[in-house]
């Protein structure tokens, strides 16, 4: 157990966490578009306008008092992203949630969800909810592990591979 603390303390050793800047939006577009085509087939043109289209609609709606983007740099390099959107007054969406493959592994997934649901609790959301899919075993691992429940699923064939989307929602 203390040599896993001293590997996790080590490995997370260069990761900061920083508000987004107008500057980070082709990063947060681009590599998510990198990642789900190589490692989950996403492809399809509706795929690309969704992903695109919610990030400029993030940007364009983003109030400070009740959003948030963050970004996960690995030695001050961009290595990651998280999002906070608000549906209403008490309802918060998580989106944008990815790391690059470099820092998986490190903690880092860890640091950026508990920064996210911070916020959600600075904010009094009474809740956040998010949509992933069923495949993404580490990140609904960290979900789970954050008190997030699975409310509903609903298969999507819209983004190049048929997936089982499901719903999660965590009360603050």
């Amino acid at each position: 157990m203390k040599r896993e603390r001293k590997y996790q303390a080590k490995a997370a050793s260069g990761i900061t966490i920083r508000p987004f800047r107008e500057t980070d939006v082709d990063f947060v577009i681009s590599r998510q578009l990198s990642l789900y085509a190589s490692e989950y087939g996403f492809t399809s043109e509706t795929w690309i306008s969704y992903l695109t289209g919610g990030v400029h609609d993030f940007v364009n709606r983003f109030d400070s008092k009740r959003d948030c983007m963050y970004i996960l740099e690995k030695n001050k390099v961009p290595s990651g992203c998280i999002a906070i959107t608000h549906t209403d007054e008490a309802t918060a969406q998580l989106r944008f949630y990815f790391l690059e493959p470099a820092v998986r592994g490190q903690g880092a997934g860890r640091k950026l969800i508990d920064r996210a649901i911070d916020f959600c609790r600075e904010k009094k959301y009474e809740q956040v909810f998010l949509w992933t899919f069923s495949t993404l075993a580490a990140a609904r691992h960290l979900y789970a592990g954050r008190g997030f429940q699975m409310r509903g699923t609903h298969v999507n064939n819209d983004w190049g591979e048929p997936v089982l989307e499901e719903r999660w929602e965590l009360k603050l």
